[in-house]
């Protein structure tokens, strides 16, 4: 087999190290915070994974007057030379009750910090700990996975996803596409009109999320104030809306806030790539007769096909892990959990209720979910744009 010439040349191989040096910051990067992270998230969706509050060190030792001490913290009461012991630790004396009482152990809680303390008795001597977790990995196979789809939750969290997907994305898209088209004519304050847009993107999402919590305000609210006041205008009743606690409107809410925070940020994009096309198929069209609509039909919206293109796969995957807002806006998943999303599930499993292997097998399956659109759309949507060459 004969090797090809250029394999032989010390000039390649120099240029290939060097551009893999340039690469390797970006790797490492994405090693750490995304390959890393996922393939752990696919082997813990393998096991059953619990914790449990185990003795730590030692902090403190009592060899006299045993009984009295095993006598309070039977009947749920700390010693006070415990609890002023245990204030060295960070704990506060108020926030300290036993969590768990057994014959010859108890577990000490200080909700203030949330640490723990373990009092053991060892024959006439109490040992006290710092409580330490320590996890426990059982493997399961497939049944977190066969647990998750058998979960009303997650069926009610993936149509909910689903649906807020498929409405934002598509919704965003053509409003940044028509605010685009307005600002890429030469209107009096085009400029202001930019930042007014991309204000939205760039504003914290907790700042947004509380301000939309007043604007969805049943009683107060900006909108259904807007709302009533466009009713009485034509002479209509109106009934006001409970945006926050109807299980119909909480979805619709999500969505409209959503839609108004990211259509500045995507206009801009779209705009950027308007500005990049070349004037001369503008002035060819003209000369052959073409309508403003035929213009933007045949010529802007073919060659902005690479900008929407990455708008959409960005926008889909973005909308596809939304959770800070639900969080936020509904302090939940919302009323009858019609605001639970994937993401949500995922946090509620891992975080309240202690599943960490059923929730680690959701956000596989959210993963293949994105990584399988990204891919049809790779592969088969992408034949569709149009690069101006």
């Amino acid at each position: 087999m004969k090797i090809p010439a250029h394999l032989k040349s010390k000039r390649f191989w120099g240029e290939t190290l060097e551009a893999y040096l340039f690469l390797l910051p970006t790797l490492a990067v994405l090693g750490v915070f995304t390959f890393y992270p996922f393939v752990n998230a696919f082997v813990y969706s393998l096991y059953d994974i619990r914790t449990r509050t185990v003795p730590g060190p030692v902090i403190y030792t009592r060899a006299g007057d045993v009984d009295a001490w095993t006598s309070l913290l039977a009947r749920g009461r700390i010693p006070e030379e415990l609890a002023a012991f245990l204030e060295h630790y960070g704990a506060t004396k108020e926030n300290l009750w036993i969590r768990l009482r057994q014959s010859a152990r108890w577990v000490i809680k200080d909700e203030g910090s949330q640490g723990e303390f373990i009092v053991v008795r060892e024959g006439e001597e109490l040992r006290v700990h710092q409580a330490k977790t320590q996890w426990a990995l059982t493997p399961v196979g497939w049944e977190n996975f066969r647990q998750a789809f058998r979960d009303p939750d997650f069926t009610k969290a993936l149509v909910n996803t689903v649906k807020y997907v498929g409405i934002t994305v598509p919704a965003t898209l053509g409003l940044a596409l028509l605010i685009a088209t307005l600002l890429n004519q030469a209107v009096f304050g085009r400029a202001a009109f930019r930042l007014l847009n991309f204000l939205p993107y760039i504003t914290p999402v907790v700042a947004i999320t509380m301000v939309w919590q007043w604007i969805y305000d049943r009683d107060y609210g900006l909108l259904n104030y807007l709302l009533s006041s466009v009713a009485r205008l034509f002479g209509r009743q109106f009934s006001l809306f409970n945006w926050l606690n109807d299980a119909s409107l909480a979805l619709p809410a999500l969505i409209i806030m959503n839609v108004w925070r990211f259509v500045g940020y995507q206009a801009l994009i779209l705009l950027a790539g308007m500005q990049g096309i070349d004037r001369e198929y503008y002035e060819a069209a003209r000369v052959d007769g073409a309508s403003g609509f035929q213009v933007w039909r045949r010529i802007t919206l073919p060659l902005l096909t690479p900008q929407i293109f990455f708008v959409f796969i960005v926008s889909m995957i973005g909308s596809f892990k939304i959770f800070e807002e639900v969080l936020i806006l509904f302090m939940g998943p919302g009323p009858q959990k019609s605001a639970l999303t994937i993401v949500y599930y995922v946090f509620t499993k891992a975080f309240d209720s202690g599943h960490y292997g059923l929730a680690s097998a959701a956000s596989v399956v959210l993963f293949a979910i994105i990584f399988a659109l990204s891919l049809f759309q790779l592969t088969v949507v992408q034949r569709r744009v149009h690069y101006e060459r």
